[in-house]
């Protein structure tokens, strides 16, 4: 059964093998990509597999930051990400409460002071994010505010943004 385009029988089933199975909740993403040295093309180029597609998807940086402008910036991604995650994260739960939403829309926000990258001062990198979902439908206020709170808690993306998390990093030779 669907409901709010949320396929409750699929969550169902992986609730149930994780209650079952706790190693069904480790889940793990890959994006690999490569630098594009080609002027004109987009600097950044990933495909990214999902389900049993697979979608090329492109980054470069504004022209201000060296790139021509040609595909979002990464910034603009995290921020996708993030809006995508925690709009999906909320809706999965209102739906799993039988709610049926009318319309779902998301503006997701970021402040950067790029002062550390051009070595003219240590201020944080990004000063503040923002995430702000409006819900059509009958909600009252305190629901809404149960859910903006479980999405917050319940949503990886949230999470990660939230809360300092292990970054490994290396570059390595060709």
């Amino acid at each position: 059964m669907k409901r709010n385009n949320v396929d409750l029988a699929a969550v169902g089933a992986l609730a149930e093998r994780v209650a079952r199975e706790p190693g069904a909740a480790k889940l793990q993403k890959r994006v690999e990509g490569a630098w594009s040295h080609r002027d004109g093309t987009p600097q950044f180029t990933a495909t990214i597999a999902h389900g049993t597609a697979k979608t090329v998807l492109h980054a470069d940086m504004a022209p201000p930051f060296g790139g021509g402008g040609l595909a979002p910036d990464p910034l603009q991604y995290l921020l996708f990400g993030l809006a995508a995650c925690y709009t999906a994260t909320l809706v999965m739960i209102a739906s799993m409460e039988g709610v049926e939403l009318g319309e779902v829309g998301v503006v997701a926000e970021n402040a950067v002071d790029v002062t550390r990258v051009f070595g003219a001062g240590d201020p944080p990198l990004v000063e503040r994010v923002s995430v702000r979902v409006t819900v059509g439908g009958a909600v009252d206020d305190a629901r809404l505010a149960r859910w903006a709170q479980a999405a917050r808690e319940k949503c990886p993306f949230a999470f990660t943004v939230a809360n300092a998390i292990p970054l490994e990093t290396r570059v390595e030779r060709a």
